[in-house]
């Protein structure tokens, strides 16, 4: 299998999140960074993944045509508790009520990554299980004050002071929680013959 490099490429990540580009660093992509301009709808019912896949698609979608010749790289992430899906809070005062009702309770999220290169596109996505332990409301308040994890959907963020939320984590890519799944990333650029190791 003859694999080309990434470098030269003109390659756009459609989000402004600063722990999804950290990802593609770690990774050695080298990248640039555009709001995507999709409006995102609130989850009603239906499949939840296929809610979270079309997401990332068409946050894509949506800087595709001012990017033409770019490869786009966008995620979409939702955590889900029983029957009630969590979007990104917006305020503290919200992020507080989500983490109360995750406290002490195991919950999924769904992750999904999306990729666009002219006629091309790859979606794929990850599921990770996480229990919260059981935390005080003081806990949660200071953590929500530290992490100022208001703008992340379940209201925190497992890369930094979020980690200390769990007692137990399962996930095939801890990246799939942070919000941009790097194995299935990587597993779409070697299929379209890229690797980020050239």
């Amino acid at each position: 299998m003859s694999l080309k490099t990434l470098k030269g490429e003109d390659i756009l990540l459609a989000s402004e999140a600063r722990w999804r580009s950290d990802i593609l660093n770690q990774l050695g992509i080298n990248h640039r960074c555009e709001a995507h301009q999709h409006e995102e709808p609130g989850y009603a019912e239906g499949s939840l993944i296929d809610f979270v896949r079309d997401t990332a698609l068409n946050k894509a979608r949506s800087v595709q045509e001012s990017n033409a010749s770019a490869l786009i790289i966008s995620a979409d992430q939702l955590v889900c508790l029983e029957d009630e899906v969590f979007h990104k809070p917006g305020t503290p005062e919200k992020a507080f009520d989500q983490l109360q009702k995750l406290n002490g309770r195991k919950h999924q999220l769904v992750c999904a990554v999306a990729v666009l290169q002219g006629e091309k596109q790859a979606v794929r996505h990850e599921q990770a299980t996480l229990s919260m332990r059981q935390l005080t409301k003081d806990e949660i308040r200071n953590y929500i004050n530290k992490d100022r994890s208001w703008d992340c959907a379940g209201s925190y963020k497992i890369e930094s002071l979020g980690a200390s939320l769990f007692e137990e984590v399962s996930a095939k890519d801890p990246t799939t929680i942070i919000g941009l799944p790097a194995n299935l990333l990587l597993n779409i650029l070697r299929e379209w013959g890229y690797s980020n190791l050239i």
